[in-house]
């Protein structure tokens, strides 16, 4: 019963299943967003997928529009969860 629990607890977080490191200035208007998977079932380009979608709503908040972007990540291995990295800029 408590295995199936877990199963169900995992399979709700899907959506929210990425850790980011939240938006961190570059300089000369250039900012990165890094994140990893919590769950182990995403794959890194879903990762990065989420980043984007937080890295547009940076952008939509100072009124602009996400461009110049990066895109770079990792996938799971025996005991590394999916990575992804997003460099960007608003515009």
């Amino acid at each position: 019963m408590k295995k199936w629990l877990v199963v169900i607890a995992m399979a709700s977080l899907g959506g929210c299943a990425t850790n980011s490191s939240g938006v961190a200035p570059l300089g000369d208007g250039q900012y990165l967003l890094s994140g990893t998977d919590l769950t182990g079932w995403r794959a890194s380009g879903e990762v990065k997928a989420a980043l984007l979608k937080e890295a547009a709503a940076h952008c939509a908040k100072q009124g602009k529009e996400l461009t110049g972007v990066q895109l770079g990540g990792a996938e799971a291995g025996f005991i590394r969860a999916a990575s992804g990295e997003v460099r960007f800029r608003c515009k």
